[in-house]
């Protein structure tokens, strides 16, 4: 028996040559296909069908060379551990292909000698490693070590070791060869722990070459102040997106307008920690989770600049969807609930397709988007043409400009304002409302947007002031003493002689200047300058209203109303709609009690219900103007409401 033995031991060792090169053959074409694959490889699950092919190919090869041994007591070849790995590595879809592979190399080039022995053992050797497969398959790579390899060898041995016992007590071979090949096999389990421990060590290493490579990618793809992906993540993604298919989708970009300011005054550390903030609160929000059905995904565009990414919709679904709005009304309200630097940021949006005409990839887009929000002052401005498109459209709306301040005749609308106890017109509110050469409604934040990047937004202004001292001496003419107000801007205001040259001006119209109110909008901040205070001091000691619009939607609340003498406080329909929530009803009471405190009145803009006009009543607000009371209408409609209104309180007082 010591003489078997030793024979046995003598046989196997004289195939550790062959062995060990077939190992280093294994070892080399599974670094190649490593390599050539692109994808982190952190699981077993990972690659199955990758590794089955590998171990498969391998196995059928080494058969065809060794298949010249097949005769011989003692084949020098490893089949059986490469099914193992196959079924180890590659799960029940990897050992599959191998063991396919390997059955039909050993049908091939050894023919069915043996047939159900070897068909036995191959099977029982696969099914171990698929075994191990679902033991281990949860496990990163990474993280094994030489006990993990020490249990796989052992669960390899235990396998041969039960295929063999199977065959012997089966008698599917002869019990002298079983016997002899069992002996082979123990005397080889050396070469297997060889090879699972070289594999393992490869696979392990490869890992963590590649878990070090994707975390440098993923630095370089995250900005290192907010943590958020950065603008070459974004620019990944939408690649992506658009490579897919053509589902369209949209990017929203929130940005700062103010931020120099507030770095200025807070430092650089509070604009980093922002950031996230207003990131985790967006993501937050249940209108855009309800419109993205969940598939919005954020980014820091640039140091000024939040994007989103939302799929599966487009540009004319969230403007229809009135998405933009409540979503700016709320992220507006948090930040300034939440007090402190928060309150004074002053955001912006834009909305685009992904998707657009003359953009044929991410970068064009995202450059494109850039470059028009720098340029933008609109809280929301959607774009829903291609930028190219957007430039020809911006062209035309300049041309009509020209045409309005060199003939004095902007197209206007005006929103009447009433009493809202008795419904009785008190006065009205000039409001441009401009059509495109196509006949389609031009949104008035657009055209002013358009005023400010061709630099024509002081002549426009002026000439919408101008038109409005007209209308008031022709309603004068038609026997109403009809006060308007107009808007201006904050860089209007900070013209010097601007005070003076509109009291010229309604001097030579002949309009008393008690008829005739200054709306300076609060979004834009009022820089405090001795022409500014200049201005308006000469405006409010002749008479002239002064009103202060979208209080607490702008940059400076209480500042503004402290340092200039407004006679009127007007809220905007944001706040108003939202008059029903406890939170927003004593936002709107702090308002009321702040302008009476100033001596203002307060006035509500956006009335579109009954309810929303009972509770405003109740509060004590006595002014108001919306779509419930009257739509903006033309000035002889608003001629005609004010004669029809006066005929029916003279026919009341007859009555």
């Amino acid at each position: 028996m010591q003489e078997f033995f030793i024979a046995a031991w003598r046989a196997e060792f004289a195939n550790y040559p062959l062995l060990i090169l077939q190992a280093a053959a294994l070892l080399g074409i599974l670094s190649i296909a490593l390599l050539l694959s692109r994808t982190p490889t952190e699981r077993f699950e990972s690659r199955t069908l990758l590794y089955g092919c590998i171990f498969g190919a391998t196995s059928f090869s080494l058969i065809a060379l060794a298949s010249q041994f097949f005769n011989l007591p003692s084949k020098p070849y490893l089949s059986s551990d490469l099914l193992f790995l196959g079924g180890l590595l590659g799960g029940w879809k990897g050992g599959a292909i191998t063991l396919a592979m390997t059955i039909l190399g050993r049908l091939i080039f050894g023919g069915v000698n043996q047939v159900e022995a070897f068909l036995l053992d191959m099977s029982i050797t696969a099914a171990g490693g698929v075994a191990a497969h679902l033991i281990y398959r949860k496990k990163a790579i990474k993280d094994f070590g030489w006990s993990d390899v020490l249990k796989i060898w052992g669960t390899r041995m235990a396998c041969s070791l039960f295929s063999s016992a199977i065959i012997f007590a089966l008698e599917l071979v002869p019990p002298k060869i079983s016997i002899h090949v069992t002996t082979l096999q123990i005397f080889g389990f050396s070469t297997s722990l060889f090879i699972l421990g070289s594999v393992i060590a490869l696979l392990r290493s490869d890992a963590l070459v590649r878990e070090s490579y994707f975390q440098r990618m993923q630095m370089y793809r995250t900005d290192l102040l907010s943590g958020l992906p950065n603008r070459r993540a974004l620019s990944e993604y939408l690649e992506i997106l658009l490579k897919r298919d053509q589902t369209q989708h949209v990017l929203l970009t929130f940005e700062v307008g103010n931020l120099k300011e507030m770095v200025r005054t807070l430092g650089h550390d509070w604009t980093d920690k922002f950031w996230g903030h207003l990131a985790r609160e967006l993501m937050r929000q249940e209108s855009l989770k309800l419109t993205s059905n969940g598939k919005s995904k954020c980014f820091q565009l640039s140091d000024l600049a939040l994007a989103f990414v939302v799929k599966e919709t487009s540009v004319k679904q969230i403007e229809n969807s009135q998405l933009m709005p409540r979503l700016y009304a709320d992220i507006t309200e948090h930040l300034q609930v939440a007090g402190g630097p928060y309150s004074s940021a002053q955001l912006r949006c834009g909305i685009t397709n992904v998707r657009m005409a003359g953009e044929t990839n991410s970068s064009s887009v995202l450059r494109n988007i850039s470059l028009a929000l720098q340029s933008s002052n609109q809280q929301i401005r959607y774009f829903h043409d291609s930028f190219s498109a957007q430039a020809d459209r911006d062209a035309d709306v300049h041309e009509l400009m020209i045409g309005w301040i060199r003939t004095v005749n902007p197209p206007m609308s005006y929103q009447p304002k009433f009493d809202l106890e008795t419904r009785q017109i008190c006065g009205a509110e000039a409001l441009l409302r401009a059509n495109s050469a196509e006949g389609i409604s031009l949104s008035p934040l657009y055209v002013l947007d358009v005023a400010t990047r061709y630099q024509l937004l002081l002549k426009l202004e002026w000439c919408i002031v101008e038109m409005v001292i007209r209308e008031i001496a022709n309603c004068m003419a038609s026997g109403f003493h009809m006060p308007l107000s107009v808007n201006i801007s904050a860089a209007s205001i900070t013209v010097p002689g601007l005070g003076e040259r509109i009291l010229d001006r309604l001097s030579r119209y002949s309009v008393p200047f008690e008829l005739l109110s200054i709306e300076i909008t609060e979004s834009g901040h009022v820089p405090d300058m001795d022409t500014v205070r200049e201005n308006v001091h000469r405006l409010h000691s002749a008479g002239v209203g002064l009103s202060l619009d979208d209080f607490g939607a702008g940059y400076s609340t209480l500042t503004t109303l402290a340092k200039i003498p407004f006679n009127e406080v007007k809220i905007d329909y944001a706040m108003v709609s939202m008059i029903e929530q406890p939170r927003m009803n004593k936002a709107i009471g702090l308002a009321l009690e702040s302008a009476t405190r100033y001596g203002a009145t307060l006035v509500a803009e956006g009335v579109e219900t009954e309810a929303q006009l009972a509770i405003l009543i109740d509060m004590g607000i006595k002014f108001g103007q919306g779509f419930l009371l009257s739509k903006a209408v033309p000035m002889d409609d608003l001629i005609e409401l004010a004669r029809r209104e006066r005929g029916e309180r003279l026919y009341g007082d007859l009555e």
